[in-house]
C-alpha cells in the first residue's frame, strides 16, 4: 500500500518480501526488538504489519526497489510526537536525495495523519554531519546535544538532537 509518492522515491508499507532485506539491519522494522531473525520478524508483521497507533515502519521505494525504510515510534510519555529515524541500505544509493525526499514525505504523512502529534524529532550522532545537514534541509531544527545517547557504538556517543514541529 503506498503512502506517499515524490519525484524519486515512493513510500509504502512493509511487504513480506521486505522482510528479509530489511532484517540484515538493526532496529529499521522495529524500535523495541532489533528484528535481524526473519522468522521473528515475520511474526511481527503478521501481528502488526509494522504498523500501529505508537509506531511503524516504512518502505522506500525506487523504481520498484527496496533502497531503505523509515520509521517513527514515541519520543517519549511527556512528548507530543514521534521521533524518526531512516536508512538506505546501499552505500551506492546515497547522495541522490532518496533519503531526504523520504524524510519530508514521511514528516508531512504523520503530520497529517496523526493531528494529536506536535512535534517529530532526530537524534543523530555528532560524527554524521551528512545526517545532520540532511536533517536540516527538510526542515529540522537543531536543539542541542544529547550526550551519551547514541546506539551505533559499545559506549554511546553524544548525538544531536534536531526536530521539526507542527506549524
Amino acid at each position: 500500500m503506498i503512502v506517499a509518492k515524490g519525484q524519486k522515491v515512493t513510500l509504502r508499507r512493509i511487504g513480506v518480501r521486505d522482510i528479509k532485506a530489511a532484517c540484515r539491519f538493526l532496529y529499521t522494522l522495529s524500535i523495541t526488538e532489533p528484528l535481524t531473525d526473519p522468522v521473528r520478524a515475520r511474526e511481527v508483521y503478521d501481528a502488526t504489519g509494522f504498523w500501529t497507533e505508537d509506531s511503524g515502519a516504512v518502505a522506500i521505494e525506487v523504481d520498484d526497489r527496496l533502497v531503505g525504510t523509515l520509521q517513527f515510534y514515541r519520543a517519549g510519555p511527556g512528548i507530543h510526537g514521534y521521533e524518526i529515524g531512516y536508512i538506505l541500505h546501499s552505500e551506492d544509493d546515497r547522495g541522490k536525495r532518496y533519503a531526504s525526499e523520504s524524510l519530508r514525505l514521511f514528516s508531512d504523512l504523520l503530520f497529517e495523519e496523526r493531528p494529536a502529534c506536535h512535534r517529530l524529532q532526530l537524534i543523530i550522532e555528532t560524527w554524521n554531519d551528512p545526517s545532520a545537514r540532511l536533517a536540516e534541509a527538510c526542515g529540522f531544527a537543531s536543539e542541542g546535544t544529547l550526550r551519551k545517547a547514541g546506539y551505533s557504538s559499545e559506549i554511546p556517543e553524544d548525538c544531536f538532537l534536531y526536530s521539526r514541529v507542527r506549524d
